[in-house]
């Protein structure tokens, strides 16, 4: 279950971000709006479509503004949350960053939100900060599944001597093993 849980989670985030728009690409102009609005609720309801990084980023600050506030909503289907979770890390906008940590750290979010946060974190915080940040939810989180996803996005981001510490805490590092692999690969 875990692993169908990961691969998933996995498979919802596009690449690492810093790729550079072909150069006969012309720059877009920004959509008003109403168009915002309507490309998100567009997105809300794909099922089997993934949205790419640079849809979700055209939609900008406004977009990130409305997708914030879809995170947040615990009234509505935590994959629809975790779908805004998605484009919010694809925009990067230093606004989410709160947004997405109080979603992982918090006990009485979803696990599948929770999880899609911490993957998400990679896009709104900056790189060299990202260990400090993963840190406490590494170490304090309150299920093994969300420790375990930190420890990934760590191992991945310069964070593995973070990664086997906790391993070592762990009374089962079987849930670690994955992002110690990773480690050891570097």
């Amino acid at each position: 279950m875990t692993s169908v849980v990961l691969a998933s989670l996995l498979c919802a985030f596009p690449p690492a971000r810093g790729a550079t728009p072909p150069a006969d690409q012309a720059p877009q102009q920004p959509l008003g709006e109403d168009e915002v609005q309507e490309r998100i609720d567009t997105f809300m309801r794909t099922i089997d479509t993934r949205i790419s990084p640079d849809q979700w980023r055209a939609l900008g600050a406004r977009g990130a503004t409305i997708l914030e506030g879809i995170a947040q909503d615990r009234t509505l289907l935590p994959t629809r949350r975790a779908k805004a979770v998605v484009g919010l890390s694809a925009i990067g906008s230093p606004t989410s960053t709160s947004v997405l940590l109080s979603l992982a750290q918090s006990q009485r979010e979803p696990l599948n939100v929770r999880l899609t946060a911490v993957l998400g974190a990679p896009g709104v915080v900056p790189l060299s900060d990202l260990p400090a940040t993963l840190k406490p939810i590494l170490e304090g989180a309150d299920h093994e599944q969300v420790r375990a996803m930190a420890a990934e996005v760590l191992s991945r981001h310069g964070g593995c001597d973070l990664v086997r510490a906790q391993a070592r805490r762990e009374r089962d590092s079987s849930a670690m093993q994955r992002a110690l692999q990773s480690c050891d690969k570097k």
